[in-house]
């Protein structure tokens, strides 16, 4: 059996002590590497991979839950006693789009044109996350815009009576999925799926998702607002995007809507979509749905399609067409040219 001296075991025991200092703070060196690199790690098509040039300002993963949003204390307006509106086919009305509040002060003189109050639909957050409005979300971008004077045009329409709808594109939303990496459409990769717009998509059944979408609705509904219209309410198709679920897609959109329109019933606020999709649950609508890009040759398909259902408030074409099929119908034409 080999001994080893008393003087060897003592400089081995020495050197063991020193190895395992070494390697404790190499893991130490190792974990504050790993942070600080992480709000330089890129998610696109290609999957993850580090860029040193990204925004030295981009929220870290470690920060992610205290930037998500929670319902507390919901400041929503409720009065089971206030008036019935009136419908969008007796009001009429206009839609007003991201590209159109590029000039707000043009937008805002031709509402101050119109000689009576009527229904006014206005894009307030684009399919990127960005929003065309003073809000007070945490972690919200805002758009490169002249956000007051959108603030005004706001505020010109509550005060003068006018029917204010806003469109907010549900699971569309590019920052939103940057910030809370969790909540987005995955790739097997454990990248984020990406559209042909450069836009992530949230996951429907996620609640976190389902708070933020909440929270913009209460904040609007502060404001004035008495319809939120959520766009973009679906789920991509793509056979990259790894999803598993006992639900189908159908059901779950069904679910999230039920619980969006859910917490607000009994307020002053209606909770709307717009969608051109066949299988759309049109029967978790309890408010309007909005049909985009429609011509007069579709009019009749769509109201077929959704005209039967037992839930719907209203059924509304958004159209620049004058064609005659829509004189019997619900529409709401561009303010301005784009």
């Amino acid at each position: 059996m080999l001994r080893i001296p008393y003087r060897n075991r003592l400089l081995l025991k020495k050197i063991l002590r020193i190895v395992l200092i070494l390697l404790a703070v190499a893991l130490v060196l190792g974990v504050v590497l790993l942070i600080y690199i992480e709000p330089y790690i890129i998610y696109d098509r290609d999957g993850a991979h580090l860029d040193l040039s990204a925004d030295e300002n981009q929220p870290a993963a470690s920060e992610e839950l205290a930037a998500r949003p929670t319902i507390e204390n919901p400041l929503v307006i409720y009065d089971t006693n206030a008036p019935v509106e009136k419908t969008i086919a007796e009001m009429g009305g206009y839609y007003i789009t991201t590209a159109m509040l590029q000039d707000p002060a043009a937008v805002l003189d031709a509402v101050k044109k119109l000689d009576e109050p009527c229904a006014v639909m206005i894009e307030l957050k684009s399919i990127f996350g960005n929003f065309y409005y003073s809000t007070s979300i945490g972690g919200a971008q805002k758009a490169d815009v002249d956000i007051p004077v959108i603030d005004e045009l706001i505020s010109y329409l509550v005060d003068n009576k006018f029917y204010v709808i806003a469109v907010i594109p549900a699971f569309s939303d590019r920052a939103f999925a940057l910030d809370n990496q969790s909540c987005g459409l995955p790739l097997s990769s454990g990248a984020l799926w990406m559209d042909e717009y450069g836009c992530y998509w949230l996951d429907p059944a996620n609640e976190t998702v389902k708070s933020y979408l909440m929270q913009i609705a209460r904040e609007l509904s502060g404001l004035g607002i008495r319809e939120v219209v959520f766009s973009s309410f679906c789920f991509p198709e793509s056979s990259s995007i790894v999803y598993a679920s006992d639900l189908t897609s159908t059901e779950i959109l069904r679910q999230t809507a039920s619980e969006l329109t859910g917490f607000f019933t009994g307020s002053n606020l209606m909770i709307s979509f717009e969608t051109d999709a066949a299988d759309f649950p049109v029967d978790a609508c309890a408010g309007r749905l909005y049909v985009p890009d429609v011509d007069g040759s579709q009019v009749e398909r769509y109201v077929q399609l959704y005209g039967g259902s037992q839930t719907l408030t209203e059924l509304v074409f958004l159209a620049s067409s004058r064609d005659t099929r829509f004189e019997n119908q619900a529409v709401l034409r561009p303010l301005l040219s784009e």
